[in-house]
């Protein structure tokens, strides 16, 4: 018997880096049903393909909804919900960043950052919300950044956008907790993930000099904390922001 036995969990960004261990662990932890999304369907599809061979006795399936689109948001949460009679939890991940100064922006960038990172987790918090408060029952965990908490020096429109989750994670904590749904976010810092990995050594050096922990963190390190709020042992947390950062300084 694990953690998440007899659970559901659907999960957004889940083809690679944080979003598939985040998979595995709940896989890893007993998890009933695992929904994978992302945005393209060769590597979600190859992403669950993978966990499948590892996990071969558990129910794996993958889809890719545009996040934008709530109605088809909606949809693919109500069938996940409908075939597993449930939905346990919700770990919103996918996101975009830039590192673009304010001097080099282009026109619109900004605005995709607001529309993939804060809106789309909006459709997300706001479907599984309603089949949630229905059943009176589920965790929606949220993706933020230390960005959001602390400003970016480089991608104001990440920062902001990130922040926007915490605001948006706080009142849906609030709101939701009448229903007996929690809703949390996760503010990861340096992970080495896609969006790092390609980093010289002189930036990755930079990049950990301000961590207390001198070294950036695992994906799945940041996994284990959305199986925390997700699990049973997260019963009384709600509306809060978990740091996985190893402390900056």
């Amino acid at each position: 018997m694990g953690l998440m036995s007899g659970k559901t969990v659907f999960i957004t960004g889940a083809a690679g880096g944080i979003g598939f261990a985040t998979a595995r662990v709940m896989l890893r932890e007993g998890a009933a049903a695992v929904m994978l999304t992302d945005i393209n369907e060769a590597v979600t599809t190859s992403a669950m393909e993978k966990l499948k061979t590892e996990f071969p006795k558990a129910n794996i399936e993958c889809g890719w909804p545009n996040l934008l689109d709530e109605e088809a948001v909606g949809n693919a949460l109500r069938g996940f919900a409908k075939k597993y009679g449930r939905l346990d939890a919700v770990c919103s991940i996918a996101g975009i960043t830039h590192n673009t100064t304010i001097k080099r922006i282009m026109d619109g960038e900004f605005k995709k950052q607001i529309d993939v990172n804060l809106m789309g987790t909006y459709n997300v918090d706001r479907q599984a919300g309603l089949i949630m408060s229905t059943q009176r029952f589920g965790s929606i965990i949220n993706t933020s950044s230390v960005c959001g908490l602390y400003g970016s020096p480089m991608g104001c429109g990440y920062g902001a956008s990130k922040a926007g989750v915490i605001g948006l994670t706080k009142s849906l904590g609030r709101e939701l907790g009448y229903f007996n749904v929690r809703v949390n976010c996760v503010a990861p810092g340096t992970i080495r993930t896609n969006m790092t990995k390609n980093l010289s050594s002189a930036a990755q050096e930079a990049a950990t000099a301000n961590i207390a922990l001198r070294r950036m963190g695992e994906p799945e390190e940041v996994a284990n904390m959305f199986l925390f709020l997700a699990s049973d042992l997260a019963s009384y947390c709600t509306a809060a922001v978990y740091q996985v950062d190893g402390f900056y300084i």
